[in-house]
């Protein structure tokens, strides 16, 4: 397993030391990346950049989100997340949020994407 981490930036003169946390890990034939933290404009390069990593190569034919540790979610987390599973696509596998916190539901569901993503 590995393990990367990105601290947040403050957020309007609030001080903000949440940290994205990203863990690889495999289950069988399945590659989990469990996603602990903000995925905002500051961290979401830490993601994409950890799945253009795992594809490069022998792409896994699962690549599983784990959503359930996102305690921030903003637009640039969808972005990441269209973008996420547009690679995960291109690459033959198939992409599977798993447990996505409530805030990641609540923002996917107010912007109609939810339907769009593969949940367990």
């Amino acid at each position: 397993m590995s393990v990367h981490q990105a601290p947040s930036r403050a957020v309007r003169g609030t001080p903000r030391r949440s940290t994205l946390s990203l863990a690889v890990a495999r289950e069988g034939p399945a590659t989990v990346l469990s996603v602990r933290g903000p995925l905002d404009m500051d961290t979401v390069g830490l993601l994409v950049d950890l799945v253009d990593g795992v594809m490069a190569g022998q792409p896994p034919p699962v690549l599983v989100l784990d959503m359930s540790g996102v305690d921030f979610f903003s637009a640039a987390g969808i972005t990441a997340l269209l973008t996420v599973r547009g690679r995960v696509a291109s690459g033959g596998c198939t992409l599977v949020l798993r447990e996505p916190s409530r805030i990641t539901v609540t923002v996917l569901d107010l912007v109609g994407l939810r339907p769009e993503f593969t949940t367990d």
